[in-house]
This record gives C-alpha cells, sequence and structure tokens, in this order.
C-alpha cells in the first residue's frame, strides 16, 4: 500500500489532488483502485470526499480521465451493519423490487433468529442480483465510501470489479462528524485487511496559516453533523456544534495532562447542558416536560457526533493532534465572548479540603468535581455555588463522625442563612449527581434525596451497605438511574415499589451489584431479593441495563413497562429464579451471556414485538423451566390475572388447566423455534398460534360476541373434567352441510401439548411494484408437530398448508390425535409429507380429523407414489377412527392408500391395510370434484399379479361401521380397480353420488344395514357376488323425492 501525504491547504485543494489519483493513467503499472483519504489529522475528509462526488457530477463537464458513467456516494458515518450498506448500494443500482423486498423479509427472519442488527450481514441472493446488475450497465463505476464502521470494507465482495487491470475506482475513509480516529488506528485497521491500494493524508505545513484552516475545518464537520440531525433536533447552527465540540476538546485536553477522567461517554450532554452550551429554559419550565427539548437536542448530538477523541486519553500510544490541540487552546466559544470561562482545573493538595467556605466566590460554577478529598458532608464547601448544576464526588470521605441519617446538626448560621438551608438549596438546584466511591449515608439519605426535586439523573457506583430502599417515592423527575459496582440492600417492604413515582425514568442501570442477605451494617435495612417497578400508565422506562450480573437478585420483574424495549442481561446471577417482564415490548431476550443456575420461571405476558429468546448454554442454566408463560398475541386490557393456585383463562374460548405450566401463545410460529433447547418439555405444553384479530375478537368473521362486548371466535371449546385432562368438542350449527355427526370430543388421560392456529398472516408487507399484500407461511418446528396431541387451524387467510416442518425434515405427528382443519381459502394442502427419508411413519396417534370449508384443498396429504412405496408410510394413519370432510370443492380424494405388499387367503385376495386400519366412521359431504376416497397405490409386481387374479381384490376395513355420502356428483367408487369390504357396517346414508355404482361388500351374517338414499340411484347399483357378501343385507330407506322430479301437483293449504 502506497503511503503519501498530500499539500493541500483547502478543501478544494486537497479535492483536487485527489482528482488526479482518480484519473486514469496507462502510464503506469501500480494498482490505484481503492483510495483512503484520512483528511487533517482526521479533520476535512468526508467534506473532500464530498467535494470530489461534486466537481464529478456532470460526466460530461469532468476531465479527460475522470469521466465516471456512474458515481455512488454512500453515507455510512452513522453505521449500522454490513446488510444496510447493501442495501445503500442496491437502491442506487436501482434492483428490482422483488429483491428490494427480501431486506425486508430476511430483517423479519433475523429477527425469529435472534440475530442483532449490527451483525446482520449480505443477502446471498441480492449479491448475486447486484454482480449481475453491474455486469449488465457496463459502466465505469466512482464509488465514495464515509465507513462509519471500525473495519474497512471490501466493495469487491458486493460486486464491483476492482481488478488493477479494470477502471473502476473507491475513494473512502473513516472520518467525518469528529470522529477523529487516530492514525495508528487506522493504520492497523487498513494493512490488517489490505484491500486498499493507496493511503492519501493532507498536509498544510507550507500552503496556509493553521490559525485560519483549523477553525474552517472544523466549521465543516459542524456543518455535516447539522445536516445528519432531523430538523426537529433544535440544532440548526454549526457555530453552535463548534462549540459542542471545543467544549469537548479542552476537556479532553485538560483530562490528558492532567490524569483525569471527566467520563465523556456518560456525560458530554450533561456538561454542554449544565454548563449552558446548550440553552435550558428558565423559570417554572425547568425540569418540566416541557424542558425536555433541550436534553433530547444534546443527546441526539451526542450520538450524530461519535467522537473517538477517548482513544487520546485512555491509550498513551495515541498522541493528540498537535495542531487540533493549539486550535483549540486558542479558539474562543461564542459562550465565552459573553461570560467567563465555564471550566477549568484547580489543584488542591492532598487531603482534607482547607477551608469549608473555599468556593464561597464561585457563585457562577455549574459544574463541580470533586476527587479524593475529605470534607465536612453535613456542611459541604460547594453550598454556596449557587449555580451548581452538576456535582461529582470521586473517591470522598466525610470529616464528621455525627449521626449518618442527613438529620440536620446544631445551625450554624452564615451570612444570615442556616446550614440546613443552604444544603437543602443546593441540592435542589442540581440536574447531575455522580457519586463513586464515597459513603452515602449521608450524601444519599432520604432527607437528602428528598431535596433533589429537579434532579435528572443519579449515578452511584462503588457505594457500601448503602439503603436503597431509601429510593422509594422520592426523585420523581429522574431520568437515568445508575446504581453499579455497589453492595446494597432495602428498607423493610419497599423493594416491590423501589421505582415508585420514578414514571419519567428511562434508563436502569444495575450492574455488578451485589445485594446484601439479611441486615446491613447499621441494622436498618433487609437484604434485597426482588428488583422490579410498579407499573403505571405513563412509564418512560426503556432501557433496563445488569452487566456483569448482580449477586442476592432473585427475582426480576418489569411487567407493564410499555416502552421498556431494550434488557441487557449479562454475568451471574446465581440466586436469580423468576424473570417478568410481561407487557414490554421487547424484540429479542438474550439471556446467553448470563450464568443462571436457579433459573426456572419465566413470563413474557403480553409481549406483542418478541421475536426471539436466546437462552444461557446449558452448563449456565437448568436443564428446563418449571414455569414458562408467553403471550404475543393479545392486549394487557385482555390478560387474565396469573395467580399459581388458579387456572389462567386465556381468549378463543380455551380454559387451561392449572396443571399445565408451559403456556405459548404466539403470533407467529417462528418464535417457537427460540424453544428448541428445550424440546422434550413440549410433550405437555399449551401452544396456540393465532393472529392479533383472533386474539382480540376484532369481528372479522361473524362469532358470537360476550357479555362485555368481545366476540369470541369460532373455536374448540376446552373444558376442564373432574377425572381427566380435558375434553374438546364443537357443536355444529345446521347449513347447507348436513352433518349426521359432530365433531369427538378429545378425551386425554394426561397433560398433551395442544395447538391452535387461527388466522396466521406471517408475512405481510406492500409491494414496491404493486398495491398488493404478499404472505408468506411459515413452519411449525419438529420439536412441536413431533409432542402436538390436539390441533385446530381455522379461519387462516394466508396458509397453502399446515405449518409443520418443511419437505425433508421428517416430522412424524407422531402424538397428534385430534385435528379440525377449517375456513382456510387458500389452504391447498393439508399435510405436507416429508421427502427422501425412509422408514417415516406419520400420524400413528391420530383419531379424529376433520376438514371442512376448503375452498382451494386437492389433497389431504401431498405425496409422491415412488416415496410412499419405497418407505413405511403405508404404515400411516393407522388409529384414525373418525373422519369427516365438507365443502372441499376442488378435492379429488381423501387419502391415498399405499400398498407396497399383498397377502393371498384361498382363492380371494384380502388385503388388511395398516392404514386407516381402526376407521369407524366416514363422512363426506359437497365435495364436487371428489372421483375416489382412498385410491390404492401399489408396486408393479403387485399390479401384475391383480391383473392375473381377473377379479377386483378386496380391501378390508374390520371397524366401519357408519358412513354418510352428500352431494359428491363426480365420486365413482370407494377405492377404484378394489372391492371395499367392511363385515362390520351398521348404517350408510348417501344423496346426489350419481357416479357411484358400488357399496361396500358386508358379511353374509350381518344384521340388516340401513340404507337412506334415493330410489332411482339404487335401482342402478352393480352388486359383487362374492362369497363374503350378501347384498340381501342392505335394507333401503329411501326419500320422497327422486333425482330431478318436479311436484306433480299443488300443496293444498
Amino acid at each position: 500500500m502506497r503511503t503519501e501525504a498530500i499539500r493541500a491547504g483547502s478543501i478544494e485543494a486537497a479535492a483536487e489532488r485527489i482528482l488526479d489519483e482518480l484519473k486514469e493513467n496507462t502510464n503506469t503499472t501500480r494498482s490505484n483502485n481503492v483510495i483512503y483519504f484520512d483528511g487533517w489529522d482526521g479533520l476535512g475528509a468526508s467534506a473532500v470526499l464530498r467535494a470530489v462526488a461534486q466537481r464529478l457530477a456532470v460526466p460530461s463537464d469532468a476531465p479527460n480521465g475522470l469521466k465516471f458513467d456512474q458515481i455512488i456516494q454512500i453515507d455510512c458515518s452513522k453505521w449500522e451493519s454490513r446488510r444496510a450498506l447493501q442495501r445503500a448500494i442496491a437502491e442506487h443500482l436501482e434492483i428490482p423490487a422483488s429483491l428490494m423486498e427480501m431486506f425486508v423479509k430476511q430483517d423479519e427472519e433475523d429477527d425469529f433468529h435472534g440475530v442483532a442488527e449490527s451483525l446482520r450481514v449480505e443477502i446471498p441472493q441480492v449479491l448475486r442480483a447486484m454482480y449481475r446488475r453491474i455486469q449488465e450497465l457496463n459502466r465505469r463505476f466512482l464509488v465514495i465510501l464515509h465507513n462509519g464502521s471500525d473495519e474497512e470494507i471490501d466493495l469487491s465482495s458486493f460486486g464491483f470489479p476492482l481488478s488493477q487491470y479494470l477502471d473502476n475506482k473507491v475513494l473512502w475513509t473513516f472520518q467525518g462528524r469528529f470522529r477523529l480516529k487516530p492514525r495508528m488506528k487506522v493504520d492497523d485497521v487498513i494493512k490488517r485487511t489490505g484491500k486498499t491500494d493507496a493511503f492519501l493524508s493532507a498536509s498544510s505545513r507550507y500552503e496556509k496559516d493553521p490559525q485560519k484552516l483549523w477553525p474552517f475545518l472544523v466549521k465543516q464537520e459542524a456543518a455535516e453533523v447539522v445536516a445528519s440531525l432531523s430538523n426537529t433536533s433544535g440544532i440548526d447552527q454549526p457555530s453552535k456544534v463548534v462549540d459542542y465540540f471545543l467544549y469537548m476538546l479542552k476537556l479532553c485536553c485538560i483530562g490528558y495532562h492532567f490524569n483525569m477522567d471527566y467520563d465523556l461517554a456518560t456525560h458530554s450532554c450533561n456538561y454542554w447542558m449544565c454548563d449552558a452550551i446548550v440553552q435550558q429554559g428558565q423559570g417554572n419550565l425547568v425540569g418540566t416536560d416541557e424542558d425536555d427539548g433541550p436534553w433530547q437536542a444534546a443527546n441526539a448530538l451526542q450520538l450524530a457526533m461519535q467522537t473517538d477523541v477517548s482513544f487520546y486519553k485512555y491509550d498513551p500510544k495515541y498522541i493528540f493532534p498537535s495542531q487540533l490541540v493549539r486550535y483549540g487552546k486558542s479558539s474562543t466559544m461564542t459562550s465565552e465572548k459573553e461570560t467567563s470561562t465555564p471550566y477549568g482545573f484547580l489543584v488542591i493538595p492532598a487531603g482534607a479540603i482547607p477551608n469549608a467556605d473555599m468556593f464561597h466566590d464561585f457563585n457562577k460554577l455549574s459544574v463541580l468535581k470533586v476527587s479524593n478529598r475529605s470534607f465536612s458532608f453535613s456542611s459541604p464547601p460547594f453550598i454556596y455555588c449557587h449555580n451548581l448544576k452538576f456535582l461529582w464526588l470521586d473517591h470522598c470521605e466525610d470529616q464528621d463522625n455525627g449521626s449518618i441519617d442527613g438529620s440536620p446538626q446544631q445551625e450554624d448560621k452564615t451570612d444570615g442563612a442556616s446550614t440546613g438551608d443552604d444544603i437543602q438549596h443546593c441540592f435542589q438546584r442540581l440536574w447531575v449527581l455522580d457519586v463513586r466511591y464515597t459513603c452515602c449515608d449521608r450524601i444519599l439519605s432520604a432527607r437528602m434525596l428528598g431535596f433533589m426535586t429537579q434532579l435528572r439523573e443519579l449515578n452511584v457506583m462503588g457505594a457500601q451497605d448503602w439503603d436503597i430502599g431509601q429510593l422509594q417515592g422520592l426523585l420523581l423527575n429522574i431520568r437515568k438511574l445508575r446504581v453499579t459496582k455497589s453492595t446494597i440492600c432495602c428498607s423493610d417492604n419497599s423493594e416491590n415499589g423501589l421505582f415508585s413515582g420514578m414514571s419519567k425514568m428511562e434508563l436502569l442501570d444495575f450492574s455488578g451489584n451485589r445485594t446484601i442477605q439479611g441486615l446491613c451494617l447499621d441494622g436498618r435495612g433487609q437484604g434485597m431479593t426482588n428488583l422490579s417497578g410498579i407499573s403505571t400508565s405513563n412509564n418512560c422506562l426503556e432501557t433496563v441495563m445488569i452487566v456483569d450480573g448482580c449477586a442476592g437478585i432473585q427475582k426480576i420483574s418489569f411487567t407493564g413497562y410499555a416502552n421498556l424495549k431494550n434488557l441487557l442481561l449479562t454475568g451471574s446471577f446465581e440466586n436469580l429464579h423468576i424473570l417478568d417482564i410481561s407487557g414490554t415490548t421487547v424484540k429479542i431476550l438474550d439471556l446467553s451471556t448470563m450464568t443462571v443456575p436457579k433459573f426456572d420461571e419465566l413470563y413474557l405476558g403480553d409481549c406483542k414485538e418478541l421475536c426471539a429468546i436466546l437462552w444461557s448454554p446449558k452448563d449456565k442454566r437448568k436443564h428446563y423451566l418449571k414455569k414458562l408463560h408467553i403471550d404475543t398475541t393479545r392486549s394487557a386490557a385482555l390478560l387474565a390475572p396469573r395467580e399459581e393456585e388458579k387456572s389462567m383463562v386465556v381468549v378463543h374460548g380455551v380454559r387451561v388447566p392449572s396443571s399445565v405450566n408451559w403456556i405459548v401463545l404466539v403470533r407467529d410460529a417462528r418464535l417457537l423455534r427460540s424453544f428448541m433447547p428445550f424440546k422434550k418439555k413440549f410433550s405437555d405444553a399449551h401452544v396456540e398460534i393465532s393472529s392479533p384479530a383472533a386474539a382480540i375478537g376484532s369481528g372479522k368473521f361473524n362469532n358470537e360476541v360476550n357479555s362485555s362486548g368481545i366476540k369470541k371466535p369460532e373455536v374448540v371449546e376446552k373444558v376442564e373434567q373432574p377425572k381427566g385432562y380435558s375434553m374438546l368438542q364443537e357443536t355444529e350449527s345446521n347449513g347447507d352441510a348436513p352433518m349426521q355427526w359432530p365433531c369427538p370430543g378429545y378425551y386425554g388421560s394426561s397433560p398433551s401439548c395442544y395447538i391452535h392456529v387461527q388466522d396466521h398472516p406471517v408475512m405481510r408487507t406492500k409491494s414496491l411494484q404493486e398495491d398488493k399484500e404478499i404472505t408468506t407461511d411459515t413452519a411449525i418446528p419438529d420439536i412441536i408437530c413431533d409432542r402436538v396431541a390436539i390441533l385446530h387451524v381455522h379461519h387462516s387467510l394466508s396458509i397453502s398448508s399446515i405449518p409443520g416442518p418443511a419437505p425433508g425434515l421428517g416430522s412424524r405427528w407422531s402424538c397428534l390425535e385430534w385435528c379440525r382443519v377449517q375456513q382456510c381459502p387458500k389452504l391447498e394442502c393439508v399435510f405436507t409429507a416429508p421427502q427422501g427419508r425412509d422408514s417415516v411413519v406419520l400420524f400413528p396417534s391420530l383419531k379424529t380429523f376433520w376438514a371442512s370449508r376448503l375452498p382451494k384443498a386437492r389433497c389431504i396429504w401431498n405425496w409422491s407414489s415412488r416415496s410412499v412405496l419405497k418407505s413405511d408410510f403405508y404404515r400411516s394413519f393407522p388409529n384414525v377412527e373418525f373422519l369427516h370432510v365438507d365443502l372441499c370443492p376442488r378435492l379429488e380424494h381423501v387419502l391415498a392408500l399405499p400398498m407396497p405388499w399383498l397377502k393371498k387367503s384361498s382363492d380371494w385376495q384380502y388385503v388388511f391395510p395398516r392404514y386407516l386400519y381402526c376407521l369407524q366412521t366416514l363422512e363426506i359431504v359437497w365435495c364436487s370434484d371428489l372421483k375416489e376416497v382412498f385410491p390404492v397405490y401399489t408396486d408393479a409386481e403387485s399390479n401384475h399379479q391383480q391383473q392375473q387374479q381377473g377379479r377386483l381384490p378386496l380391501l378390508i376395513f374390520p371397524c366401519l361401521r357408519h358412513i354418510h355420502l352428500h352431494e359428491l356428483p363426480m365420486l365413482q367408487a370407494f377405492c377404484k380397480h378394489w372391492n371395499m369390504y367392511a363385515p362390520n357396517l351398521k348404517t350408510v346414508k348417501i344423496r346426489g353420488c350419481w357416479s357411484l355404482r358400488r357399496l361396500p361388500a358386508v358379511h353374509h351374517g350381518l344384521a340388516e344395514v340401513k340404507c337412506d338414499c334415493e330410489k332411482e340411484w339404487w335401482d342402478r347399483l352393480e352388486w359383487d357376488r362374492t362369497p363374503t357378501h350378501n347384498p340381501g343385507v342392505y335394507k333401503a330407506d329411501h326419500s320422497l323425492y327422486f333425482k330431478n322430479n318436479p311436484l306433480r301437483g299443488s300443496v293444498l293449504t
């Protein structure tokens, strides 16, 4: 890599020099396709890159050698992810809208896989499309990249040809918006990757007066920051941003020379606000919601600047740019022109502060940090700083040995005012208080905390035996509360309402603490085991952080905090039993870096945004959770009280027995992927998959309305039985498809997994080309399919097959006993058979199957004859007793019977199918395209044997007792080319099946079989004369009407 410092005293001069580097040069063999520009010690680089883009914006005006067909400028100064970069490039290349939609879809998939946004990588399909698009365009490209990441980006991996024999160019920089990444760090990154051909930096040593250049460069950076901020931020003047930067620069210089830590990452905006760099409201507005605007603007500015000046403080190998330091020392901020310098450094000899009134004349002091000093906490020296807004006490000691409860000592009149009143007024004006490794008994007593009515931020670090219970009901204006690396206890009965009244709090950091078990050392507070908040309608809490664990905490609960979306838990929680964040908006619950050996209860009710749960490794948690309650479907108003001694009643008319400890109610089945580590627990889980409409009874379907006005979806009702687990049953209404028998109920002897699916729109996005909805199915994981006992799918407007595992995964639905599928207008196939696996037996436990009102369904189970005949599929469905199908007009057959083998008996061929061996009731209603009920498939050898016999073999259904067929005009046979033999048949009811010619053969010794049918149809039947069949057993019961037979007279009244 070539390294060069170019001479340039202005943005224009540097841009002109870089244009020379970008020109085509056929006289050199060196590669110069990827160029990095670092600016002047990090400043001005981004402005130069924009100037280059402007010079080349019109290709016709570009000089020779600098004609680029397309210039792509990408600003990723605020870095998100490699995928965000890919999306920005794809937009410039104008790839098809269908491919652009993949970003939305893949982001959603990554949400359900728990992938953090910053770790999302490129989409391979889009990369291939980008490469093809670049080849199709056949253009010469210049890509200008403002790289906000910490790594070099190889743009050739995004499809851009960048070999030395091609003329595409890349110009990029790490710098911009005051990033000021140290040169040594930049060198390390670029050398490690090795994709950059030339490293350029700017030098003005001989070109321009530094006193003129550096102010100009800083203003350029400030202008870019202002441009990146929204119009609502309130910061629209680059000169103000220059002030903010100079303030931070001077603090960094002071900290660098005096080894003083100002913790700019935490306090940058606090310094700006408290030192009036950002103007705050006055009078009654201070501390109110109307005064939050400037604070929000300061926070936005801190995020936008992302300065790396902290590198110079914490790593001595990084040397502060000398020109920048000189500029910082010589410059004057806008606020300094009107007032005195708002910052400074006062060196006091080690030990005690010499006199209590040493700050008596510091009336304008706004920010004060006192380190490693001792003074009287009952009469601190800073009480006369009447403008003090930010107080930081670091490793300070109390000189007093008096009462530690903060009670007022004997009054000491000074200038006519009591010390107690001065203390109250001093702490009442504070906006920020930071107490680190300092005794908190007096400075953070309940009395002192009561004074802090305007306090917005409290940081406590390294406290010993502090009674945190004193916070209860106080600090009503607090926005950020950090208590870290401390040993704490809690006053009696205060831990459950510890944060009561702190409705404005946005951030809670409780990292690295240790809670005391038993009494505190002073004998007042009890051991703290519960970290919880009391939710109110106006809670503002957005972020909870507990990094490096928290010893002693047994329960963490933030139920009902509707704005809580960031929960960061890492480290050791050796005593944690319960985590409850019900009613929050957490999207990905990440427990992967926690050590929780006793954790066994997780509550996530009304977590509508929840997409994934990342669990701790096996060796850092229990093998299973005792209780798991998840609900992403309902609103808080519909949440039932969760009491351990009572059953949890959920919506849909389903009652969950109290013995069920795992209750999972989700909008999207993809969330179930998160439970792979606990797959054995799903044998007795209650699982529901339902849409928002189903969850709150939106009235999308014509359903019953209860007394509270909430519509009840039409579902199977589950009722607790005293001697059994539960029963499922639904009453049928009279309609166009008369049912002979209602759907049988489900009776289970032990807890079983229950799945309910209703209106499951997994993925709905607006097409970029057409104004239409796109819906996508998803799959229930194998761990659920192989353990579910009860499955009910209805009113789903999106699925095209039951959302089981993808083909090839081999789920057998081995525990499923009761299945009902109804009113799914897009369902084409009810179940998808796995492909490519041998020895697979499907639905070995299924007893009841009910399919109703599926207008597009063509099959119940899709399979290929090759895969079926070469596997154990023929042993599937062995225990089905009740089979019902109605209003499926496109259904061509019900279930295919694979028979890879045949058995002979005497001169007749009898086949006892293991498939549907236990079938007792068969009902098919209003299926106009149905041609065959059970088509039989055999191998070639069996077909040859069948032809040699010359007679139709018998397919035996030994348990079949009842048959009801209604309006099946295309039905030709139960089993084409086979005779159906039902030795125990009792009743047959047939209407509108004019193409059917044969009834099942029945045993000659059987009592009469009642056949309710039309007489004309009965007269056209064909009878098989077989040794086992006696047609005389059938007794016809004809209706009063015939086919196409109108009334012969009038009806008399």
